[in-house]
């Protein structure tokens, strides 16, 4: 129920110091300013970070290839590893737990021409699936199974191939060429997570290995794990990467040859940075908070002792220990409470303010979450009430007749 004299004493308390009231006050609303900015940063950063790996499919494993670093079985290190389809064909068809893969062949700075305009771009022969693991936005089609069963000469263009080539003009369904040889325009992409993926020029695999590989040989290739679970992602990107070092003559040791990079472990490693991130700043922020509630609880202790002998009279006329406690604990709350919304409408603010000034790749949409702003809130309770419990025990301890005779 509430009591409007109660509430006129607290303001008057409150308001009879204001300088020590502000002080106070302003420590508190500095601990959770600071934890709202720090989280909402840790967020920006945590949104950054996470768009670019979603660039590319997290559960995915890529395979690359290099050059032998070290000798093995007689041959010397310095050879160059090259892939070819069979080795594509038997981790699909042995690895258990594949749900997709794309070979990859590359080509870079490949001519191009449309009517007039010349430019070269990056050149990748690709199988559908690929779609899925680079996550861009298409429009017409992609490459299908058809195109690769065909050895078709269709293309899908990159927003800045279309833009530098075709001048404005709707590319689907225009005829260029790409090394001198016709193909026609199937779909455009674009990905604006990755300005280079925009220079590039996908056809089907088959077709750029008949045609200008004259060869089944990759550049590398990728498998998607689906949703297979953490420690089986593990056991796949071991059993791929044992096969193709002992299909190429490889030192288990050598790195440089083989590279399996196993998207999902990446992935989870980079959850798990964040976590620590973010457990540092609930850390910082708590004792940031700490600090707060002392200066509450001191200036409690002080009002207490200022008052000391107002509480012996209440006692004398027959105050309960309760409404004693009750009044010192209401006010250390309230006054925790106010100053700690200022704190947290100040941070709110700076974030959705600020955060749009910082244009980053890796720092994006820097914002609070409500769930946060209630634990704050929820804090801020707690710690109004331990601030203020010492005091009110100490409050309600004192003898009346000894309060009485205090000055």
């Amino acid at each position: 129920m509430f009591d409007r004299d109660k509430w006129l004493e607290i303001f008057y308390t409150i308001l009879q110091h204001p300088l020590r009231t502000m002080l106070t006050g302003v420590s508190v609303a500095l601990g959770l300013f600071i934890l709202v900015v720090m989280q909402g940063m840790g967020f920006g950063l945590q949104n950054g970070v996470l768009k670019q790996m979603h660039t590319n499919a997290v559960n995915t494993i890529w395979i690359r290839a290099g050059q032998t670093s070290l000798p093995y079985r007689g041959m010397n290190p310095g050879r160059t590893i090259n892939y070819k389809n069979s080795d594509l064909e038997w981790v699909v068809e042995n690895v258990d737990g594949v749900a997709g893969f794309s070979g990859w062949v590359r080509f870079w700075n490949t001519n191009m021409a449309y009517n007039n305009e010349t430019a070269s771009f990056g050149l990748r022969g690709i199988h559908p699936f690929n779609q899925e693991v680079q996550q861009v936005d298409v429009t017409g089609r992609y490459v299908n199974e058809g195109d690769v069963l065909d050895r078709r000469k269709v293309a899908v263009l990159g927003k800045t191939v279309v833009e530098d080539l075709f001048r404005g003009r709707n590319a689907i369904g225009e005829f260029f060429t790409i090394n001198g040889v016709k193909f026609v325009v199937v779909g455009t992409f674009d990905d604006p997570n990755s300005r280079w993926e925009n220079r590039q020029v996908y056809i089907p695999i088959s077709t750029a290995q008949h045609i200008f590989n004259r060869s089944d040989a990759l550049s590398s290739f990728v498998v998607s794990t689906g949703n297979a679970p953490f420690e089986q992602t593990r056991r796949m990107a071991t059993e791929i990467e044992h096969f193709l070092q002992d299909r190429y003559g490889v030192h288990p040791r050598d790195k440089r040859a083989i590279r399996v990079t196993n998207n999902n472990e990446e992935f989870k490693s980079m959850i798990d940075v964040f976590a620590g991130i973010k457990l540092f700043i609930w850390v910082i922020g708590s004792f940031t908070l700490l600090a707060g509630m002392i200066g509450v609880g001191n200036i409690m202790s002080i009002v207490v002792k200022e008052r000391t002998r107002e509480i012996g009279i209440r006692k004398a006329i027959g105050a309960t220990p309760l409404t004693i406690m009750t009044l010192i604990i209401q006010e250390s709350v309230f006054l925790t409470l106010v100053a700690g919304s200022f704190g947290l409408l100040a941070g709110v603010v700076i974030l959705e303010q600020g955060g749009g000034l910082i244009n980053h790749e890796y720092f994006l949409n820097p914002a609070v979450d409500f769930r946060i702003c209630a634990i704050a809130m929820a804090m801020l309770v707690v710690s109004g009430v331990l601030s203020g419990m010492v005091p009110a025990i100490r409050a309600v301890s004192v003898s009346p007749v000894e309060a009485l005779r205090s000055e």
